[in-house]
C-alpha cells in the first residue's frame, strides 16, 4: 500500500535556514536505503511559506493571498506538482485544478531545489520551477465521499492537457484522515493520535511518499525521520486512495 509522510514546517524552515551538511547526509542515507528497498517512490521540502500562495473560491472566482502564511485548515486532500517558468503560471494552473475538483481551497508552495540548500551547483540556463498544490480537505473530503461524474471528468481532462503541456509531475488523492496517524516527537519520546482530525494548523514542511505493507511500517520509518531531524518534529502519515 502506499503511503504520504508529511512533516511539518519547523521555525527554521520558515525562516529559510538550510539544513545542515550533516543532517542532508543523514537524511540522504535514510532515503536512499529506502530507495534501494523499493520502498521510496518519490519525495519533495517546501520554501518558506513567504514564497507560498493560498488560494479561497467562491463559485468560481478565487481570491490569492501571498504568503507568509498562518496555519488554518492544513489538512489536505490531494496533492499535484507543477513545472512551470513562473508563479503566475503556476497559479493559473492551480485555479484550473481547483476548478476541476471544485476545491475550496488550495495551497501553492514553490519546492526546494538541490542546489537551494548547496547539494549541487544550479545548471546553466532556464531551469523550471517547481510548485506544490495542496488541495485542502473538505467536509465531502473527509467524509470519503467519491467524486461526482462532473469532476471526474473535468479532472481527467485537465490531466491530459496538463500532462500534453509538460506541466504535470505528480498527483495523488489522500484517503480521510480517518485512516490517518499523526506522529509527534518531543525531544525523542513519540505520541501516536489516530484519526480523524478536526483541523490541523501547522503549515506542512514536505512528504514522503512510500510503498510499504503497513502503518506499523511506516511508523518505522517517522521514527527514524524523527532521530535524523533532532528528536522533535510532528509527522502526518496518510494513506494514499488507490485507483480502483
Amino acid at each position: 500500500m502506499r503511503y504520504v509522510c508529511m512533516h511539518k514546517a519547523s521555525p527554521m524552515d520558515e525562516a529559510g535556514i538550510p539544513p545542515t551538511p550533516e543532517l542532508i547526509q543523514a537524511m540522504g542515507e535514510l532515503l536512499g536505503e529506502m530507495a534501494r528497498s523499493g520502498t521510496y517512490l518519490a519525495g519533495e521540502g517546501l520554501r518558506p511559506s513567504s514564497l507560498r500562495f493560498r488560494l479561497t473560491r467562491s463559485k468560481d472566482r478565487w481570491t490569492v493571498t501571498p504568503g507568509p502564511l498562518v496555519g488554518s485548515n492544513e489538512l489536505p486532500a490531494g496533492m499535484a506538482i507543477l513545472r512551470v517558468k513562473s508563479s503566475d503560471e503556476a497559479l493559473a494552473w492551480a485555479e484550473r485544478f481547483g476548478n476541476a475538483v471544485e476545491a475550496e481551497e488550495l495551497e501553492v508552495g514553490l519546492l526546494i531545489a538541490p542546489w537551494d540548500v548547496g547539494m549541487c551547483p544550479k545548471p546553466p540556463g532556464e531551469v523550471p520551477l517547481r510548485y506544490l498544490i495542496l488541495h485542502k480537505a473538505t467536509r465531502d473530503t473527509e467524509a470519503g465521499s467519491a467524486p461526482t461524474a462532473r469532476q471526474e471528468a473535468a479532472l481527467a481532462a485537465l490531466t491530459v492537457e496538463m500532462a500534453a503541456a509538460g506541466v504535470l509531475a505528480f498527483r495523488e488523492t489522500l484517503q480521510p484522515s480517518s485512516a490517518a496517524v499523526r506522529a509527534r516527537y518531543r525531544n525523542g519520546d513519540r505520541t501516536l493520535i489516530d484519526g480523524p482530525f478536526t483541523e490541523s494548523k501547522e503549515l506542512i514542511g514536505g512528504f514522503c511518499l512510500m510503498q510499504m505493507r503497513s502503518m506499523e511500517e511506516v511508523l518505522g520509518f517517522a521514527d527514524r525521520f524523527g532521530r535524523v531531524v533532532g528528536g522533535t518534529c510532528e509527522l502526518d502519515i496518510r494513506p494514499v486512495a488507490e485507483s480502483a
